[in-house]
């Protein structure tokens, strides 16, 4: 009888999302305790506490807004990465989430 555990799962999804078919870039984060304050490990975080990928996150904002001006998208960027560790998490992940999905109201002067 063959033993399948979990590692074995998400080693064989990484390969898969590696793969040809599908192209991904998989980030792998070490989470061996030995490295727990090590930040150099390929995601850009400035704590193993946050919970996105700035680099990503900045880039994609640039890519979705061409046409909103940085200073503006530096203050989203900010808005949706801010320490909430102090607030309910439940409900500040709720109305991040209703931001992200529906939108953000930006107001700028073009020209």
């Amino acid at each position: 009888m063959a033993f399948i555990s979990e590692d074995d799962i998400e080693q064989a999804i990484l390969a898969k999302l590696k793969s040809e078919a599908f192209g991904y870039n998989v980030i792998i984060c070490d989470s061996d305790p030995a490295h727990k304050e090590d930040l150099d490990d390929g995601t850009g975080r400035s704590s193993k506490k946050m919970c996105v990928l700035p680099n990503i996150l900045k880039r994609q904002l640039r890519k979705l807004n061409p046409n909103i001006p940085q200073e503006k998208l530096d203050e989203i960027y900010r808005e949706l990465t801010a320490d909430f560790t102090e607030s309910d998490l439940v409900s500040k992940n709720y109305v991040l989430y209703k931001k992200i999905r529906d939108y953000i109201k930006v107001e700028f002067r073009q020209d």
